[in-house]
């Protein structure tokens, strides 16, 4: 006997980010109602987690109440799945809907396996294909779309190319192939729209140029997707996005997580973030105190799954920080950020007192024209009082970095003094994927 379902939930109607705020806030408690009563009856881990803070599904009885329960970290799965291989014990779909498997990263620690139905894998392209704005940017048949990404195991780049399939629409992954066959493939191919994180897209174009085939000359690119780390919306590097790509490139940023499920971007009227609100509940708190802070301030997302039948988290700390706009311009239903993730939790470095993220340090990087586009925030010295150092490329062989300069625009910015150390051009690593900002040298 198959166990308590969730209903299937249309998450393909535009008309769902258009829904006046009173009809947001009903559909949500529907569905935040239905979803809590599904995982106490359906996953151990989070009965447990229920039972233990001595709250019951029928307590859940106005948004407000999402509070009473608590909240969900990544440290707490990665130990359920390890005492319960292989997906844990929060997993509530039956196995007979099971799908696709796919792990995170790993960037932020040991990879966590992500299990989809067969429902909640349609749910997602769905929610894909509703907000996949970059389709306005093709003006020609076919809209021929290259993505960068590896594949292999990775859910938002999997789900990327498989959402948007259908006639007109021709999906490439290029991720096997060495940078330098991607660089000959692109001007072979001449795609409308490329998809690679903020890092590769630079790395790329800047190989580009030294391989003598500029990306500016293969007119047909009329969008760059990206997404999976900070720095889309940062001003200058989309400066230097548009300089080796085009200027007429749009560059649009989406948003999503594993655990959770792929948000999709912007909208027509409004290039910023948005998470759509029939598919999760927002929250932004103070990662310190979990409290929540007030609208437009600085804080770290927690996401409450509203549609996924498989493995959906309550009050789940992403580990992202970023600002809700309170009154956003496009008028959309969704919750939009007034800018781009600003940082995660794990990445921040609590230094003399003062907190770092490796993205205010981007703003001041980039904006140095003679600097490469990689960099490192570095540790090292004593653990207890250690020295930052932040570490630099010149664009080019022979052209010298303004280490003193620099220094005084990190100061300005981060309000601490660190030390600038200047690598000769090449010496900082590269990733076709996430690349890596922090590195701890400190003595053990």
């Amino acid at each position: 006997m198959l166990p308590k379902q969730l209903p299937w939930y249309d998450t393909s109607n535009p008309a769902l980010d258009r829904l006046p705020p009173e009809a947001v806030r009903t559909l949500q408690l529907q569905r935040l109602q239905a979803m809590v009563e599904y995982v106490y009856h359906s996953s151990p881990f989070y009965r447990r987690k229920f039972d233990a803070a001595g709250v019951r599904p029928e307590d859940i009885r106005f948004l407000d109440d999402l509070r009473r329960l608590p909240f969900t970290t990544k440290a707490e799965l990665q130990a359920d799945q390890e005492a319960h291989p292989p997906f844990g014990s929060y997993t509530c779909s039956h196995p007979s809907t099971w799908y696709r498997a796919f792990a995170t990263s790993g960037t932020t620690g040991r990879p966590l396996k992500r299990l989809l139905s067969h429902r909640d894998w349609e749910l997602c392209a769905q929610l894909v294909r509703r907000r996949s704005y970059w389709s306005t940017a093709g003006d020609a048949y076919p809209t021929i779309v290259v993505s960068l990404h590896p594949t292999d195991g990775l859910f938002g780049p999997t789900l990327g190319m498989e959402a948007e399939r259908r006639p007109g629409t021709v999906r490439i992954g290029l991720g096997r192939y060495r940078s330098e066959q991607k660089v000959r493939l692109i001007h072979e191919l001449r795609p409308t729209v490329v998809t690679g994180t903020v890092s590769y897209l630079l790395y790329l174009g800047r190989l580009a140029e030294e391989m003598g085939m500029p990306f500016r000359e293969v007119d047909s690119i009329r969008a760059l997707t990206t997404g999976f780390e900070p720095g889309a919306s940062e001003a200058h590097t989309v400066r230097r996005i548009g300089q080796l790509w085009g200027e007429q490139v749009a560059v649009i940023e989406t948003y999503g997580m594993t655990e959770i499920f792929g948000y999709g971007g912007g909208c027509p009227d409004n290039s910023r973030l948005h998470i759509p609100c029939d598919a999760v509940l927002t929250e932004v708190v103070d990662p310190r105190t979990g409290d929540p802070v007030p609208p437009g301030e600085l804080g770290e997302l927690v996401f409450t799954n509203l549609i996924g039948d498989t493995q959906p988290l309550l009050r789940y700390r992403s580990g992202d920080l970023a600002r809700v706009d309170p009154e956003p311009a496009c008028g959309c239903a969704s919750v939009v950020l007034l800018a781009s993730i600003e940082g995660r939790v794990d990445d921040m470095i609590v230094y003399r007192g003062v907190n770092v993220y490796p993205s205010a340090v981007e703003r001041v990087v980039h904006g140095f024209p003679e600097l490469a586009d990689e960099f490192q925030l570095v540790l090292r010295g004593a653990w207890e009082r250690p020295e930052l150092v932040v570490r630099v490329e010149p664009v080019s062989p022979g052209v010298p970095v303004p280490v003193e300069r620099l220094a005084a625009a990190l100061h300005a910015a981060l309000g601490v003094h660190v030390q600038v150390e200047a690598c000769p051009p090449g010496a900082l690593p590269r990733s076709d994927y996430k690349a890596r900002r922090i590195v701890d040298e400190r003595a053990r």
